[in-house]
């Protein structure tokens, strides 16, 4: 392929002829990784940060422990991040993640996270952190951990990152705020979220245990083994993978019900059914159930379908729960109440096992819940339908964001588009 004019082709890609391309060795001052001894638990002088605390652009904090301060000196003579530095996860899982260190605190570091100290008179730091987080410097950390049994980057492999960079610091800097702006964006929309998440929980809560009424409700609630309020029944059986293969029926897959209070769907998986099958078909206000999970507290998350959807199936790990039409119980309200803190208490003394739990139906039968009358099961299921409403528009606003922020690194971190 031509190239444009005033472009050339290097190592990492199409730049422009006026860029250059730079080794992180070439513009640090210092590259350093944190101790390889972890330090005695214990102390509240300083903050001891490890990968767990590097998330994908930003720093976090929160479940960060302290040391005392003889440990930190000893650690910090040798490795003195400061703020400015960018961190960067060397070794497991979130190997590539990157963040700048806003903190003016002194803290020590593990060996799992290096710093790259940046000559501030010639480089700006926030232009490398995004040129890392880009889908270019994300492979390049993957291609140099290539070939190793553990996942793990040395400082050697560190040090010969290279990265695009453009002729001035200004351009740097306009570049990086840009995107930084971006993020900033994307990061008071992610507070917003997790706050009106918080919100939500808590109204759930008072509302889903009768602590709070709405306006117009009062009297006592009833109570009902689970059994009372309608009857189980099985998801796909005697499948084999070949029925999987160019599925026609649609059919609810496991994660669709673990991750919705109301299944979504736009997500179906696919199966071919003989016409001869005896298959359960699931119906408009079902209940759906995972009946086994590798942790108790997931055992019997809880999901709905308000939507009516022909000869729709459902996965075998799970089953469908049919309500008794004559009691118009709100299967939306129920589906809130299990996904809520009181329903997880109640499935978590269900669960059975030890590697895997798994979920009796005879015990879910008998499980008894407390619930107010129909009228106002509907009325709590529409406030916190409502709210979830806003948390999925705030989270499509986000995922908007986020994708316009990929177009634009892909644009100005290889110089297609100048701000210079």
């Amino acid at each position: 392929m031509e190239l444009k004019k005033g472009y050339k082709q290097t190592e990492v890609g199409i730049i422009p002829e006026d860029w250059e391309v730079v080794r992180a060795s070439d513009t640090c001052s210092k590259i350093q990784d944190g101790t390889h001894f972890s330090p005695r638990p214990g102390g509240n002088d300083h903050f001891y940060i490890t990968s767990k605390n590097i998330r994908f652009g930003y720093l976090d904090i929160s479940t960060a422990s302290r040391i005392d301060a003889a440990q930190h000196r000893a650690i910090y003579k040798r490795c003195d991040v400061k703020r400015g530095d960018l961190l960067f996860t060397k070794d497991g899982a979130n190997t590539g993640n990157a963040a700048l260190n806003t903190f003016d605190e002194e803290f020590s570091l593990l060996s799992s996270v290096a710093f790259l100290r940046f000559d501030p008179n010639k480089h700006i730091a926030a232009y490398f952190l995004q040129q890392i987080l880009t889908s270019q410097g994300q492979r390049q950390i993957q291609d140099a951990m290539a070939g190793n049994a553990i996942t793990r980057l040395t400082l050697e492999k560190i040090n010969k990152l290279r990265f695009p960079l453009p002729p001035t610091k200004a351009e740097q800097e306009a570049i990086a705020a840009v995107l930084s702006n971006t993020d900033t964006l994307i990061s008071s929309l992610e507070k917003l979220i997790a706050k009106k998440r918080n919100i939500k929980q808590g109204i759930m809560q008072e509302l889903l245990i009768g602590k709070k009424r709405l306006p117009g409700f009062s009297g006592k609630w009833e109570t009902k083994p689970v059994g009372q309020l309608g009857k189980p029944y099985g998801g796909l059986s005697g499948k084999s993978k070949y029925d999987f293969e160019n599925g026609t029926y649609p059919y609810i897959p496991f994660l669709n019900i673990m991750n919705n209070p109301v299944i979504d769907t736009t997500y179906f998986d696919y199966v071919n059914i003989g016409i001869s099958e005896n298959q359960n078909t699931a119906m408009k206000g079902d209940l759906f159930f995972n009946g086994s999970s590798e942790t108790p507290e997931e055992v019997g998350m809880c999901s709905v379908l308000l939507d009516d959807v022909t000869n729709l199936y459902l996965n075998s790990f799970c089953f469908g729960f049919r309500l008794n039409k004559e009691l118009k119980t709100n299967g939306l309200y129920l589906s809130y109440f299990f996904r809520s803190n009181e329903g997880r208490k109640l499935f978590y003394t269900l669960a059975q096992g030890a590697t895997r739990y798994n979920l009796s139906k005879h015990n879910f039968m008998k499980m008894e819940i407390s619930y107010p009358k129909p009228e106002e099961q509907t009325a709590i299921a529409q406030v916190l339908s409502d709210m979830d409403a806003e948390i999925k528009a705030l989270e499509q606003k986000r995922g908007k964001y986020k994708m316009i922020k990929q177009g634009m690194m892909q644009q100005l971190l290889t110089g297609r588009i100048r701000l210079l």
